[in-house]
């Protein structure tokens, strides 16, 4: 696939964030929190777009 190491690296962001969203929604950085939800669920729409287009 020619897109598999963006993939890759996109798939990395994603697992980042969906780590670290829960964290923060503990220590009461809701803010921050929502943003890594959001960058999580852009990451898993690019990745899926990519692996769409080959």
């Amino acid at each position: 696939m020619k897109h598999a190491a963006a993939i890759a690296q996109l798939t990395q962001a994603a697992e980042v964030c969906e780590n670290n969203a829960p964290i923060n929604e503990a220590e009461g950085n809701h803010e921050q929190a929502a943003l890594e939800r959001s960058n999580a669920q852009d990451y898993r729409s690019a990745i899926a777009t990519l692996e769409a287009i080959g």
